[in-house]
């Protein structure tokens, strides 16, 4: 099974791990990794490392909060060092969910597309949407 691993500022990771939890019952091989205040660069590093490491048979999906954060740029070296590690940032629920619910029946390119996907279709202007089905 690929492994889930979710690095962020702060809480998020946990908090959007919980999210999960709370609609799809608890997934095996999701880990949440947090970057706090006073935690050193480094810190985050061996964090995210360790807990990569941890889905060394299928492959690893990383997911971070935002680009150029100190989350991805850390990912993005854990990912050029191992050719199982994939890194899709902007991380939210809905792509969460997608890679929870399809990890085993993708493979891990396949997987980085997919929820690449669902969280940009998952963005919605709902005033727009509402207005466009309004009109028809």
């Amino acid at each position: 099974m690929i492994g889930i691993v979710v690095v962020s500022h702060g809480l998020l990771s946990e908090q959007l791990i919980g999210a999960a939890s709370l609609i799809l019952g608890e997934a095996k091989a999701v880990k949440a990794v947090t970057f706090m205040a006073r935690e050193s660069l480094e810190d985050l590093r061996k964090k995210t490392s360790e807990a990569a490491n941890e889905f060394t048979e299928d492959g690893c999906l990383i997911f971070t909060d935002i680009m150029g954060g100190s989350a991805t740029n850390v990912s993005i070296e854990i990912m050029k060092s191992r050719n199982d590690v994939y890194v899709v940032t902007g991380v939210n629920l809905p792509m969460l969910l997608e890679a929870i619910n399809s990890r085993e029946s993708s493979s891990l390119k396949d997987l980085a597309n997919q929820v690449s996907n669902s969280g940009t279709r998952s963005i919605i202007n709902l005033k727009e949407y509402f207005e466009k089905r309004a009109k028809r």
